[in-house]
């Protein structure tokens, strides 16, 4: 072991560093810098007695662990005088280096587990107060040519302390390895890979390990406690995998290249050509597709163990599970660009296997851990993936990878995994993700997977916010959905001008603001007009002429006998359609209702006829008058969703509006002016046909004299400001 006075930072600057204080030529001066000389040979015999009372306490306190030391205890005292009688030292650099040195040797001097404990955290605290001690002092750890550093139950402990640099001690372990090759080092090597990988709770994985490893296994005649190790290590990696049909491939191999690929990763500068080594050797290691599916579940159940095995997220370790997760994500990546089996389908068949393996062990953690379900590492391997995923350039594979991903996320969504939820948003509305497949070359494609995945998200949403009661969770997701749709109302407003009705139909009566976002799309091309101008008259603008651009699917909420009856009322008006109407439409379901009253408006929209004389409006003036008021409400509600941007559809329910207002009884002008007015009363954006047809509205005669705008005070105010705020704009 050391000699109490050795030491191994003799030749660092820290041992011959000057005094701090001014060491001038004046006699004061002098004579201060004497007593200081003193006065560090005092604190030099103080600390030496305190470290000696100290060392005693450990012998001798009988206790096993540091989380049984009480914080008044005579050790954590000492510990926490030394740190202040360093501080008063002339020379508090030099000081320190000296004292932690003789810390180092009570530690390697030891020989039970509190006392390996009690000194490595008191090294560690240390540490904090000087980063050049803790360099010099772990620089002899790491890389001085000293067998009195082999000792297995201190290393175990300072890495079980996060104080070793693991990827740099490891290159040097197996170094030393293959240099030396003596049994004693060999022997510390297996006695530490023991300690920190077949302990009850391992403090290390295998990938940490890795050069060691294969410095070991490269031994000619390797001692028995190396085959030992090795056996031991290859149970642990198979034992769950016992009852799978593995083909004669070996998991400890595949375990050994992810780690040797993770250590590749961490080279600044990569080399292409042995990524591309190692990546074939992957495709040739699994052999065929049930072998290739095995390495990835094997890979990436690795990659998870790693992230949830750790809870501090600042810790070195938390890092490298992080590092290892990206590092599988760009295996798998250059897996994609070396397999040659079937040209790019093949390729994309590789992507799309390990995607399928990532949403089988998501399901089964979701499944399995119930509320202690940790989406975190999921969501970071499924993004990583993508991140890799997408600096694939063949034009024809990357599309194939994107519909892939983009089926991957269409399955984990939120009502599928409830405990995913916040990674799902996250993950489809990454920066990059939507843009490639609303902005992509195959815009039928990539549209359609787009209003998949955000039906998806509103069908989710929407029962939660039915509640009476919203949970802070709840309101979390609903304020991250409003940021997702805000963005793609300022950067892809055709793609909701185009799908809005779809949308709608999911999303309920009391998502007001949630609703206005998807109504106030219009196109880019577009100029607005003013709706607060005087005098505004729609049938002067040209666009109020033109048919918008939208998906038919919404139609699907419509049976088969139901449209064809909507088709022949709109030819014949004959009145047996309104006893069929309200069957159908009595259930008060929003997506009918909104189905119905678009379909049927779109068909007469165009017409030349007076407006009281339209089929669509003379089923709506039927149904209001033969529905329950809920009925009527969602009737009006579904009227004032297709008050968007200037178009045909948008002149016509405008129109409509401003008919049933004027023919209806009183209750039912109540109902109309609500449903507009409680769309205005939210937060911006406001759809543009929405604020005209309100502005046409509350202009026309005899408007101000109703009484339901006086039946309250609030209300009479509220009405009072918006008059105000319009005469103010106008």
């Amino acid at each position: 072991m050391f000699d109490q006075n050795s030491s191994f930072g003799s030749q660092s600057p820290l041992s011959r560093q000057q005094p701090l204080r001014d060491n001038g030529v004046n006699g004061a001066a002098a004579a201060a810098y004497l007593g200081g000389s003193a006065l560090s040979i005092n604190t030099d015999m103080n600390l030496e007695q305190i470290l000696l009372e100290l060392d005693r306490l450990i012998r001798t306190s009988g206790i096993t662990t540091c989380a049984l030391l009480p914080p008044n205890h005579d050790i954590c005292l000492r510990m926490r005088q030394i740190p202040l009688i360093i501080s008063q030292s002339m020379t508090p650099m030099q000081t320190m280096l000296t004292f932690v040195e003789k810390v180092v040797y009570m530690l390697y001097k030891s020989n039970t587990n509190f006392a390996f404990e009690a000194y490595t955290g008191f090294l560690q605290s240390l540490f904090e107060l000087s980063s050049e001690v803790e360099k010099e002092t772990l620089s002899w750890i790491v890389y001085a040519n000293d067998e009195r550093k082999f000792n297995a139950p201190v290393m175990a402990m300072m890495i079980r302390h996060e104080m070793i640099p693991l990827e740099e001690y490891d290159i040097q372990l197996a170094k030393a390895i293959r240099k030396s090759g003596e049994e004693k080092v060999v022997q510390y090597a297996v006695d530490l890979l023991g300690m920190c990988l077949l302990s009850p709770s391992p403090i290390t994985f295998m990938e940490d390990h890795a050069l060691t490893l294969a410095a070991l296994h490269e031994i000619q005649d390797p001692p028995s406690s190396v085959s030992v190790l090795m056996t031991e290590l290859k149970r642990i990696v198979e034992s769950p995998y016992k009852s799978i049909e593995k083909n004669a491939m070996d998991c400890m191999e595949m375990r050994m290249l992810l780690a040797e690929w993770a250590r590749l990763c961490q080279y600044p500068v990569p080399n292409q050509r042995i990524f591309r080594q190692l990546a074939k050797k992957a495709l040739q290691l699994t052999k065929d597709t049930e072998g290739q599916s095995f390495f990835f579940r094997l890979c990436t159940e690795t990659c998870i163990d790693h992230f949830l095995s750790f809870k501090s997220l600042s810790s070195s370790f938390q890092k490298r599970a992080i590092h290892l997760i990206d590092s599988y994500a760009k295996l798998v990546a250059y897996m994609v660009r070396t397999e040659s089996r079937d040209g790019e389908t093949g390729k994309v068949a590789v992507g799309s296997r390990a995607l399928s393996v990532m949403i089988l062990l998501l399901s089964q953690h979701h499944e399995t851990r119930g509320m202690n379900f940790n989406q975190k590492a999921f969501m970071r391997i499924l993004s990583s993936l993508y991140a890799e995923l997408s600096k694939i350039r063949n034009l024809v594979v990357h599309a194939g990878l994107l519909e892939a991903y983009s089926d991957a996320l269409y399955m984990l969504q939120p009502n599928n995994f409830p405990g995913f939820a916040f990674s799902w948003l996250q993950l489809i509305s990454h920066r990059t993700f939507m843009p490639q497949l609303l902005a992509g070359n195959d815009r039928q494609t990539g549209w359609m997977i787009c209003e998949k995945l955000m039906l998806a998200l509103l069908k989710f949403l929407g029962p939660l916010l039915d509640r009476n009661i919203l949970e802070k969770s709840t309101r979390l997701f609903y304020r991250g959905t409003l940021r997702f749709l805000v963005v793609l109302l300022h950067d892809f407003p055709e793609f909701l001008c185009e799908h809005y009705m779809v949308f709608v139909q999911v999303i309920p009566h009391s998502c007001i603001q949630l609703r206005n976002l998807v109504l106030s799309a219009f196109p880019r091309v577009m100029h607005l007009p003013d709706p607060f101008t005087p005098d505004l008259n729609m049938d002067r603008i040209p666009e109020f002429k033109q048919e918008p651009l939208l998906v038919k699917s919404y139609i699907r909420e419509l049976n088969t006998d139901f449209k064809s009856a909507i088709d022949k009322f709109v030819q014949d008006r004959n009145e047996a359609f309104h006893g069929l109407a309200q069957q159908q439409l009595i259930t008060e379901r929003p997506d009918t209702m909104g189905a119905f009253v678009l379909y049927i408006g779109s068909k007469t929209a165009s017409s030349d006829e007076s407006i009281e004389k339209l089929p669509a409006i003379i089923a709506y003036k039927r149904l209001l008058k033969v529905l329950p008021p809920e009925g009527c409400y969602a009737l009006l509600n579904a009227i004032a969703d297709q008050l968007r941007y200037p178009n045909s559809h948008t002149h016509f329910f405008s129109q409509a509006v401003l008919h049933l207002f004027a023919t209806q009884p009183e209750e039912m002008k109540e109902q109309v002016t609500r449903v507009l007015l409680e769309r205005l009363i939210v937060n911006r954006p406001h759809p543009w046909g929405l604020l005209a047809t309100f502005i046409g509205l509350i202009k026309s005669p005899g408007f101000w004299d109703h009484e339901f705008i006086r039946c309250a005070p609030d209300i009479e105010r509220l009405f009072d400001n918006v008059s105000r705020y319009i005469k103010r704009t106008a």
